[in-house]
């Protein structure tokens, strides 16, 4: 389960990286557009409506348009950020930091050629650029070509010495390369540029977390503080209390991610986990259910499904999950070792 959620917390941080820039500038209480954030009309987060009423109001200023589509794509409502792109374009086709947002369109699609392309017409309009420089590096750093990936975000950083997201990837280099003191060093220095540098701080907390140093509390808290519509800094504060055994915390904070995210089968089986090894048998069950609804592909959550109907002596259920497990997982010993414990049971009933 260790590496599960080390998987799991890795997964969601790298693409939580790719992410555009915050933007400072902020938008239409009237104009709704699609966000992963938003619920309803009147639960639009603020720094949308910002951004929509500087839309509004500024029509011809193809900035705004960049800062909205730069939110958008935070918030991997591409298409609306797509269309904003085009409406800056539309304003002004040299205006740099459109390029920057194109890039990170292209990126959150899968297209890195593309956002290649749109970084190398931004560098052609400013050679200046630091924030394009340190973009070119993170691109270069997804493609593993960690040479070119520095020789950029040092050209950024030259240029910006106090640019935060140049030292973030310099750490997301190190850290690839085993280098754990210099990865911790650039994200404290990330840090130390913009107290709310979100991923700095998610790094940091996973990089405390294998020698369980509850400085991890700390920096995924700082996350949180940063933003708390996104689950990926409560799953790691409650995998860290899950480590050293802060059960009642740990079943807080997954209870918050599913709170925020209805469908994160990994949260509800990690609350399963929890329940069951606190012998709450029933509501281990329903967390395991949680899970299997919303990843019918997930053994390991049949396999503990199996093993809450093996405690409850629900034989044929547990046989039935058991077999389903390894349906899914070949060679899942532990489903094969409770389906031969369940039927062996069975049959000394019977005698």
């Amino acid at each position: 389960m260790k590496n599960f959620l080390l998987s799991f917390l890795i997964i969601s941080i790298l693409f939580a990286c790719n992410a555009a820039p915050k933007s400072d500038t902020t938008s239409n209480n009237n104009t709704v557009v699609k966000d992963s954030a938003i619920i309803s009309g009147d639960q639009i987060p603020k720094e949308l409506i910002d951004l929509n009423e500087k839309v509004k109001n500024r029509a011809g200023d193809p900035s705004v348009y960049a800062a909205r589509a730069a939110y958008l794509v935070r918030h991997q409502n591409i298409d609306a950020a797509y269309e904003d792109l085009i409406k800056g374009f539309a304003i002004d086709s040299t205006y740099m930091p459109l390029y920057n947002s194109l890039a990170d369109y292209h990126l959150m699609k899968g297209e890195p050629a593309q956002a290649k392309q749109a970084l190398e017409k931004a560098l052609s309009i400013n050679k200046s650029s630091y924030m394009t420089y340190v973009k070119m590096g993170e691109l270069f750093f997804l493609a593993k070509k960690y040479d070119l990936a520095f020789k950029q975000i040092n050209n950024g950083l030259r240029i910006n010495k106090y640019y935060s997201d140049g030292y973030f990837w310099k750490g997301m280099i190190y850290k690839e390369k085993e280098d754990t003191l210099a990865a911790n060093a650039n994200f404290q220095t990330a840090i130390e540029q913009d107290p709310d540098n979100y991923k700095a701080y998610m790094q940091l907390g996973l990089l405390a977390i294998p020698a369980r140093n509850k400085m991890a509390v700390d920096y995924f808290t700082s996350a949180i503080k940063v933003d708390p519509t996104k689950t990926e800094a409560f799953y790691g504060r409650a995998y860290y209390y899950q480590l050293v055994s802060e059960f009642d915390k740990a079943i807080q904070d997954y209870t918050k991610v599913v709170e925020i995210d209805k469908h994160n089968a990994a949260a509800f089986y990690n609350l399963g986990i929890l329940h069951y090894n606190l012998r709450v048998i029933e509501i281990a069950a329903a967390n395991f259910n949680k899970a299997i609804e919303n990843n019918p592909k997930y053994a390991e959550a049949f396999y503990m499904r199996g093993l809450c109907n093996e405690a409850k002596s629900n034989d044929d259920a547990a046989i039935a999950d058991f077999e389903y497990a390894l349906s899914l997982k070949e060679n899942y010993i532990l489903a094969a070792q409770g389906l031969d414990r369940v039927r062996s049971a069975k049959q000394s009933i019977k005698k």
